[in-house]
């Protein structure tokens, strides 16, 4: 299935606040804002029976709360009445389901739903949103996956259109990795951290610059920059440090290692240098220019 096979539909917001948005295969959503009027509304269209499904509630343009629920009524008026400490203050939600009711709904499932529920923590996080939500991963079966799979696309479709998100996740090994578990893939690599920052930090000691890449058509494009004491070139310059490559089971190389692809010393003066690393499931390959080594046993996981 892609984007092209998938038709989208939003009805204008309603006297209730409720805008209903649904795509031609199985998305049904209702954006609702925090009133209890609304939710009844909504309660009293769907029949007033029990649906599953998935919902995310915005406090703020990039702070967000991912859930499922077997009830999302019931679910819905719990966060309106007695809202979690975390996104006390939220405004609107964003309900998604099938349109089925639980005895019909794939989303009656809970390992589906939270398999969901995952996605789109992930999936928000890499769009830049404060989600304060914990999902966790689950082991599904092969028809599980089939609908998941499924459910994915449609949903990286229909949140595209509904301008929640502008970009989808990247595939499974290229996909970045984020703060928190970003620092316990190195700690469960048996190194220590003295200090974390956004772009650098020290581990065991060492200087490391954190840099996913930009995602061109050569592949993931890292631009080294500066050359003041302690900068990116610097480092790179003196083989001091490392890069750490937040992406594809976390590449942690040594600078000593990546000054090997620059052959011509004057390179050093300039004052960007961009290095290109390309994945595949098996192996991971740092070039510049037409220099190229395998870097794949630099992976925190393997």
């Amino acid at each position: 299935m892609s984007g092209s096979d998938i038709g989208f539909y939003e009805d204008p917001e309603n006297g209730n606040g409720i805008i209903r948005a649904r795509t031609t295969k199985q998305i049904r959503s209702w954006e609702i804002p925090r009133k209890e009027r609304a939710l009844e509304a909504l309660h009293k269209e769907l029949g007033e029976i029990e649906f599953p499904g998935i919902y995310v509630l915005f406090e703020s343009k990039n702070k967000a709360y991912i859930g499922e629920a077997k009830n999302l009524y019931n679910r819905l008026r719990q966060h309106i009445s007695n809202p979690k400490e975390e996104i006390k203050k939220w405004g609107k939600a964003i309900i998604i389901n099938d349109g089925r009711p639980a005895s019909q709904s794939d989303f009656n499932d809970e390992v589906i739903r939270k398999a969901l529920e995952y996605y789109l923590i992930k999936l928000l996080k890499a769009n830049k949103y404060n989600v304060v939500s914990q999902g966790e991963s689950q082991k599904v079966n092969s028809l599980q996956k089939s609908l998941t799979d499924s459910f994915k696309e449609e949903l990286n479709f229909f949140l595209l259109k509904k301008n929640t998100i502008n970009k989808v996740l990247e595939e499974k090994h290229e996909e970045e990795i984020f703060g928190d578990e970003l620092k316990k893939i190195i700690d469960k690599s048996r190194r220590k951290i003295s200090k974390w920052g956004a772009h650098e930090c020290k581990i065991d000691g060492k200087k490391v610059f954190i840099r996913p890449g930009s995602k061109k058509p050569k592949g993931w494009q890292i631009t080294f920059r500066g050359r003041k004491p302690g900068s990116f070139i610097d480092s790179l310059q003196k083989g001091k440090g490392y890069l750490l490559v937040s992406r594809n089971g976390v590449l942690l190389i040594p600078l000593e290692v990546v000054q090997g692809v620059i052959k011509d010393k004057t390179t050093y003066g300039q004052d960007t240098i961009d290095i290109w690393i390309t994945f595949t499931e098996e192996k991971a390959t740092l070039s510049y220019k037409e220099n190229a080594i395998d870097v794949t046993r630099f992976r925190l996981i393997k």
